[in-house]
């Protein structure tokens, strides 16, 4: 294949060519290489493309670069498709462009050495485990599509200051990112980990791209930072099962899949909020998150085994819209803005400790009625509002939260009573029902209805209930009794009844007790647990 360079003269080496005799520096004579060497200073700039370099053509090139009892220097280097055995980079500074792209490096390190401005390792194959050690990438480094056979170490000591691109790398051995600085843009998108792969205590400054990445072992993000976004979106996670801790202002989970049973832990600075947003997520085996300070969007989530979500600190659950409820759990999570309607089973859904709700006149309510009583033309209207009380009623209740189902309760049947779709004669009695005593849950209302009753039941007594006209007190006393079916013994009272005595009696005998007894349901409701 032809190349942009003119090659060596030998028979399948495509070595640029380095003098006039039409040969690369590994296949000129002993004299060419010296003359070649010869005009090398530190700073130079080296071309040596699709050259086979051996160790000892490194070392005196290094030799001529290095200023005497200090670091080597070099200027622009081109070693594109260059193939390195063996090399020790030590004490090295690029100053210029350095360009690996397409090489085959065997067994290559890069120790205590810096890259001013790009380095460009596109297409590189690492035979074996590449070593970065305290190694500084001051412009953009770029790994794009790098194969890296052995495994590949970056110690804590190195630090891409610029952008680095690991796009579609694939990493065959075990990886270790451990305490490096990325203080630019991290791009991992595509990239493939088929071991281990460790990012312990690294910093991210910008955001820390790992999209559509493939990590086929263990994974280890203990005590990452990332000062902005997170992103994981689409990855597959074959082995790991546990992501984090990390310190994290937003973490993108959308559509990855997890093979394994995960446990997720984030937490964020104390003035921030962490949005963590995990939908179309799946996870094979379940899945816990537990977190602090943080907003949690879970739509579409995929949960095939039992799953939690527990706030260790103001931890708010925004959707879980098309969700599968039936295997998680939520532990003092703020439910007060999420979303649940297109949500599934949520009569199966488990709430454990302290999950607030939305508060409308100090009942719980679900956002969703909030945001239909903001707006009467809002998507989920009544009628799907009342189903999905009817559902959260029934986990209130399993998890022995009486209040909280009474309320749920009284949020189901105020929707049927808004409900266009309700019939006009049922829509009249629910209106009774809550006038008299707020669906059998307003204790001091239905008092006070009964209260009324007595006192208007009196009066209707005393001026015609009696075929003689009685003292008002005794005509309270009467009615009071009847309330509860008592018979009066107060002597001074007639015994004669009306027609229409009789009528009110009844009247009280019936409603009365009825009365007391919505009282003591709606007690009973608020204090059982």
């Amino acid at each position: 294949m032809d190349k942009p360079w003119p090659t060596c003269v030998v028979k399948s080496c495509i070595g640029i060519r380095i003098g006039e005799h039409g040969r690369c520096l590994t296949h000129s004579e002993p004299a060419s290489q010296d003359e070649y060497f010869a005009d090398v200073t530190p700073g130079s700039k080296v071309d040596l493309r699709g050259t086979e370099i051996s160790s000892p053509l490194i070392d005196r090139l290094l030799a001529a670069t290095r200023i005497e009892g200090g670091r080597a220097a070099f200027g622009d280097v081109d070693l594109t498709e260059a193939s390195l055995s063996a090399a020790m980079f030590r004490r090295v500074d690029f100053i210029g462009r350095a360009t690996f792209d397409s090489a085959n490096l065997g067994e290559v390190y890069f120790i205590d050495a810096s890259f001013a401005g790009e380095a460009g390792f596109r297409h590189v194959t690492f035979a074996q485990e590449c070593v970065f050690d305290a190694v500084k990438f001051g412009g953009m480094a770029n790994f794009q599509e790098a194969c890296f056979k052995d495994g590949a170490i970056l110690d804590e000591d190195t630090a891409f200051l610029g952008s680095a691109w690991f796009e579609k790398a694939i990493f065959l051995g075990r990886t270790y990112f451990g305490g490096v600085g990325f203080n630019g843009f991290a791009q991992f998108g595509g990239a493939s980990f088929s071991c281990s792969v460790s990012f312990r205590g690294a910093v991210f400054e910008e955001s820390a791209q790992f999209q559509d990445v493939h990590f086929g072992g263990g994974l280890d993000f203990a005590g990452v930072v990332v000062a902005q976004e997170a992103v994981f979106r689409g990855a597959e996670f074959e082995k790991a099962d546990l992501l984090g801790p990390m310190l994290v202002e937003k973490l993108t989970l959308k559509s990855a899949v997890f093979r394994r049973n995960i446990r997720i832990e984030s937490d964020v600075l104390e003035s921030d909020t962490l949005e963590i947003d995990c939908t179309r997520a799946v996870f094979e085996e379940g899945v816990s998150l537990r977190l602090s300070r943080a907003e949690v969007k879970f739509d579409q989530v995929i949960l095939r085994k039992p799953s939690t979500i527990v706030a260790d600190t103001a931890v708010a659950l925004l959707s879980l819209r098309e969700t599968d409820v039936a295997d998680l759990m939520l532990t003092d999570v703020s439910l007060s803005e999420c979303r649940f309607a297109g949500a599934h089973h949520l009569d199966k859904l488990r709430l454990e400790g302290t999950c607030t709700f939305g508060s409308l006149r100090k009942r719980q309510v679900l956002a969703e009625e909030l945001a239909w009583r903001a707006d009467r033309s809002a998507p989920v209207g009544p009628r799907r509002i009342a189903d999905l009380y009817r559902q959260l009623r029934k986990a209130q209740e399993d998890s022995k939260n009486e209040p909280g189902a009474a309320d749920f309760y009284y949020g189901e049947m105020e929707m049927r009573r808004h409900s266009p779709a309700t019939p006009w004669s049922e829509r009249f009695i629910l209106y009774l029902y809550w006038l008299v005593s707020g669906y059998g849950l307003r204790a001091l209302r239905a008092l006070a209805t009964l209260a009324v009753l007595i006192a208007l039941v009196t009066v209707a007594f005393t001026a015609a209930g009696f075929k003689t006209t009685p003292a008002f007190g005794d005509t309270l006393i009467y009615v009071a009794q009847s309330t509860v079916s008592l018979e009066t013994k107060l002597t001074s009272l007639p015994k004669g009844l009306t027609p229409f005595g009789e009528v009110m009696r009844l009247v009280m005998r019936v409603l009365g007790p009825l009365l007391l007894g919505l009282t003591l349901l709606a007690v009973r409701n608020r204090v059982k647990r």
